[in-house]
């Protein structure tokens, strides 16, 4: 059942998912590549592996598939989860089905959503109608059906397309046709929602800067037992490496044409751990009574590293960088200079009191 290469399908009168969302008739198929293993380098899933914003998913919604594909041991791409809630209600958190009855942006039957309510933003309630909810209790369905598909190597498809299927004709009609239902099962809907899914999760899969994966410097890794919010907002951060700066800028597209979306000190440490679904102030006056403190002689990766800077102070930081191990500092730095990796030492020991780093906050513990 697996397609190679890119071709295009007229398909008429199909009925794509509960919801109708106005894909069109024309829909682009393509195998959908998948590693069984970490990626990056070992670095889990990151922003890098997510399209956020324009062409991708909505910022908002980023760090909640993020997290649900972290949290999944079974190969769960992020880019899959994210063309799937667009396929399912065009990331809409109010979207109902009139005729099959299905709820939420993730399209959940009132059924099914018992087994996996969840609560993703630790509110006390278990809501569909949340997407903090609905995307964890997505996340924890598919990876459910991924650990099956994988279990089921005889039937014809790939673990994501079988865990696909089941989401959306059940996991009886998969055993059923040992595989992805025909395209004469249901008029064709499973065989499409499946395909379809995987053509927007090529598109909703960002390359690094530059194409390929993050380039780290030689014999570089985490050590083990790096939490994995640390490695993704570490490997979300590196990716931005060689955007440039800009002052006030949130840093949802770094290497893109509009500075508003370029990045400043404190929004790339912002949006690096937004990545893995962990939230921290905007300006380095609030980030830095974030956390714990941390001795400056021994920081570890993700720890934020903050000095006066030029329009800051010891107790008011102007700067800060993220610690990411084996001496190196990732930094958005100042205008006209674009975002580098640095030395730790040569920050820690520096002769300036405006580089000098003088406070260390641990995020995330471990």
């Amino acid at each position: 059942m697996r397609v190679r290469g890119w071709l295009a399908v007229v398909v008429g009168g199909v009925v794509m998912t509960p919801v109708a969302i106005g894909m069109g008739l024309v829909f682009l198929i393509a195998a959908f590549d998948e590693d069984d293993g970490e990626i990056d380098g070992g670095l889990g899933p990151t922003a890098g592996s997510l399209r956020i914003g324009r062409g991708g998913v909505p910022s908002a919604y980023a760090p909640m598939i993020l997290k649900a594909a972290a949290d999944c041991d079974a190969g769960l791409q992020p880019a899959v989860l994210g063309a799937q809630l667009k396929q399912e209600s065009n990331f809409d958190p109010g979207a109902r089905s009139p005729g099959a009855g299905a709820q939420g942006i993730a399209q959940f039957m009132p059924g099914t959503w018992p087994t996996w309510a969840t609560d993703g933003n630790g509110n006390g309630t278990k809501s569909v109608w949340e997407p903090a909810d609905a995307i964890a209790g997505q996340g924890k369905f598919m990876c459910s059906l991924m650990r099956k598909g994988r279990t089921h190597s005889q039937y014809d498809g790939s673990p994501t397309e079988l865990a696909l299927a089941g989401y959306n004709a059940g996991w009886g009609r998969v055993d059923e046709y040992r595989g992805v239902p025909p395209v004469t099962f249901a008029g064709g809907q499973t065989y499409h929602y499946v395909r379809n899914i995987l053509a927007l999760a090529k598109q909703f899969t960002a390359p690094a800067p530059g194409g390929g994966a993050v380039q780290l410097p030689a014999g570089y890794a985490l050590p083990d037992g790096t939490p994995r919010e640390v490695r993704t907002a570490v490997a979300w951060a590196l990716r931005q490496k060689g955007g440039w700066y800009q002052l006030g800028g949130d840093c949802t597209d770094a290497h893109g044409s509009d500075s508003a979306h370029w990045c400043d000190c404190s929004s790339l440490m912002q949006q690096a751990y937004g990545a893995a679904g962990v939230r921290i102030p905007r300006v380095t006056y609030d980030q830095v009574g974030i956390g714990t403190h941390v001795s400056v002689d021994r920081p570890k990766p993700g720890d934020l590293v903050f000095n006066p800077g030029s329009d800051g102070s010891d107790a008011r930081p102007g700067h800060v960088g993220m610690y990411i191990g084996d001496d190196m500092v990732i930094e958005a730095p100042r205008t006209g200079v674009r975002t580098r990796v640095v030395s730790y030492s040569g920050l820690r020991g520096s002769t300036s009191a405006l580089t000098r780093v003088t406070e260390v906050r641990r995020v995330v513990q471990w």
